[in-house]
């Protein structure tokens, strides 16, 4: 591409970007034919096209543009094959529509979605150019993609705006018609047109206090605090008073003992619930102190009962 045509295309889009709010990337809506002879040019639609507009751009096709390559047989097998690596603008239409049709309906009267339009037919690119302002328009022409230059109703467009910028708004006359100018060089203003204008002032300021007092309204009060940054309270657990295990050892152990095997081991000071109501189980040393002092009272006992038969006979 040449400078020159380059520097063209980018005015161009910058054009479209200020008065018509274009976006990047710009969405192009592609025709079945302008795909068949980017095929048959051996042009790859998804870099030249971005290099044409100057930006990135979204390739879209719609059902109906699929449809009609479809109908077309084996000869447009590759550009339907093409077609599919497009993004798919959706369409109103429940049964296939011809391709301008679909097209013209999407772009209307207004385009409302700033959508450029590749084409080949210049049936389409007439309709575009005379009543619609604000459309990009694209078609290639020997191996090369050319971008059209606006319209002269885009271009109308555009001055309007500029001059409704410079110009005097509709309330800047309104003010202006009040004022009248007397022979003698005096100003005077109208009184009905001061009165609306007055009214119109208060209305605005009445509806600016209105604001204020809601916002007021809603700030009055303290704040609660930010839920986030408070601790969450921590559900109460009831406890119990946790049994130890030598006592529920005991009781098991007096519950199933017989009542003699209890008896002996408390007369002779080792029952395991003697220990338990004490404490504790006594410890081995301890155990063997009072086997040793029970062993020598039996002896003892045995002893002097010996001593007690010899002196009877």
């Amino acid at each position: 591409m040449r400078l020159k045509r380059h520097k063209d295309y980018k005015r161009y889009m910058n054009m479209y970007c200020q008065t018509f709010h274009f976006r990047k990337p710009y969405q192009v809506l592609v025709d079945a034919d302008f795909i068949q002879t980017a095929l048959d040019q051996r042009i790859d639609l998804r870099t030249q096209i971005p290099a044409v507009l100057c930006d990135a751009s979204k390739q879209m096709v719609t059902p109906c543009t699929m449809a009609e390559l479809r109908s077309r047989g084996e000869d447009a097998s590759g550009a339907f094959i093409a077609s599919k690596r497009f993004e798919k603008r959706r369409c109103k239409h429940q049964t296939a529509v011809s391709e301008s049709q679909c097209l013209a309906e999407i772009i209307s009267t207004t385009n409302p979605h700033n959508y450029v339009v590749a084409t080949q037919s210049k049936q389409l690119r007439v309709q575009f150019a005379t009543k619609v302002a604000g459309v990009p328009l694209l078609y290639i022409k020997r191996a090369n993609m050319i971008l059209e230059p606006p319209s002269e109703m885009s271009v109308k467009t555009v001055k309007k705006l500029e001059s409704d910028k410079t110009h005097v708004s509709e309330k800047e006359l309104q003010a202006l018609k009040a004022v009248k100018v007397t022979a003698g060089g005096k100003v005077s203003m109208d009184v009905k047109i001061i009165k609306k204008l007055e009214e119109k002032k208060e209305h605005r300021k009445q509806k600016l206090q209105e604001k204020k007092a809601k916002i007021l309204k809603k700030r009055a009060g303290p704040k609660e605090p930010n839920p986030l940054s408070v601790k969450k309270k921590k559900p109460k657990t009831t406890t119990t008073p946790a049994t130890t295990g030598t006592t529920s050892t005991a009781a098991t152990t007096g519950a199933t003992q017989p009542a003699g095997q209890s008896r002996k081991r408390k007369e002779d000071g080792s029952d395991a619930t003697a220990a338990a109501g004490d404490g504790g189980a006594p410890d081995k040393k301890k155990r063997k102190r009072k086997k040793s002092r029970a062993e020598r009272e039996a002896t003892l006992g045995s002893g002097s009962g010996a001593v007690s038969g010899s002196e009877s006979s």
